[in-house]
């Protein structure tokens, strides 16, 4: 079997004209030292390169770079939401495939408390071609461990080959600690998402918002505001906003779990209630591209769209019709494990 080659290019330009950066005088001055970090040739940026495993991958990559326009000008955000239910990959022994061939996104739906993997399913690097084609043109997606949303137990071996091989991935671990802040950004996350469904109090997103300006707060709602237990914040969806807002946050995600993927479009009363709030929203639960429209006109920022909307799900079939199916191998190796959650 050939030697598989992993391409390497800079996060910023694309570029693969990276290099170790040296770092000069240490116990031995005339020793140089590597720190870890690379320097690009092309932009003179530091950074840690992403990985690709093959060099269409990398021009999608370079293509995304080229036609991203600067946040603060973006009018509406289009993020399809990317359930992946980690959980069973700790038990899958050493695979002769990138990760994003055996991975599966899948449908998800609020049950009995909690986000659980229901119905449909397709391979990741599937989905993520089927968003990123021409016909689709998604500029981000949401990545939503499912596995570290319920139980606390991210698979992060999992998430750094899904991450640094995808460009503007809004990542969303289950974050419940600062800890979670930090390795959400080590994987170079586009941004990390903080619900309300796992954040022990708002004391993480006053931390978060400290730490870094890439973090996105979430509301996680189905007719109050859900949080761990109830000291953890306040359940009225006017003052959840307020209290985020104070804090400086300026663009908030609202999910309506109820709705998540029923596909049946936003809440009414929970829109109408969103637009006499002062702050950008980004709504999700029950999204299709038929929504779009109604609430860019409605004022908010963007939308979280459902796993497997018919159009998606037309994409999808079309993609399986042009590409061969993927098969894999695989070899044993000792179980992964996951960091346990913090403790209470």
């Amino acid at each position: 079997m050939a030697e598989k080659v992993t391409i390497r290019a800079c996060p910023y330009c694309g570029s693969m004209d990276t290099h170790p950066a040296l770092l000069f005088g240490g116990p031995l001055p005339w020793v140089d030292h590597n720190d870890g970090g690379y320097v690009c040739r092309n932009c003179g940026r530091t950074a840690v390169p992403l990985d690709f495993d093959t060099l269409d991958e990398l021009k999608a990559f370079q293509r995304s770079l080229a036609g991203n326009e600067d946040d603060a000008s973006r009018s509406f955000y289009h993020v399809p939401i990317l359930p992946v239910d980690t959980f069973t990959l700790f038990r899958v022994p050493v695979i002769d495939l990138p990760v994003g061939q055996i991975a599966d996104v899948t449908e998800a739906e609020w049950r009995n408390g909690r986000l659980e993997p229901v119905g449909q399913k397709a391979k990741f690097n599937r989905y993520w071609r089927a968003v990123d084609s021409p016909r689709y043109s998604a500029k981000e997606i949401a990545l939503w461990d499912l596995s570290g949303i319920r139980d606390g137990h991210p698979n992060f071996e999992v998430l750094k080959k899904l991450v640094r091989s995808r460009y503007q991935v809004w990542l969303d671990l289950g974050m419940r600690s600062v800890q979670d802040v930090f390795d959400s950004f080590t994987m170079d996350v586009s941004r990390g998402l903080i619900g309300t469904l796992t954040a022990p109090d708002l004391e993480l997103f006053e931390e978060a918002f400290e730490l870094t300006d890439r973090a996105v707060p979430c509301i996680h709602y189905d007719r109050k505001v859900l949080w761990p237990s109830r000291r953890s914040g306040p359940d009225k969806l006017e003052k959840a906003v307020a209290e985020l807002v104070d804090i400086g946050y300026e663009e908030i995600g609202v999910i309506d779990l109820p709705r998540l993927g029923k596909r049946n479009g936003p809440d009414a009363d929970m829109l109408a209630r969103l637009e006499r709030l002062d702050a950008k929203f980004i709504v999700g639960g029950g999204i299709t591209e038929t929504d779009v429209d109604r609430l860019r006109s409605a004022g908010m920022r963007g939308a979280f769209m459902d796993p497997f909307t018919p159009v998606i799900g037309d994409l999808l079939e079309e993609e399986e019709r042009t590409v061969p199916s993927e098969s894999f191998t695989t070899t044993k190796r000792p179980t992964a494990s996951g960091r346990p959650a913090p403790a209470d």
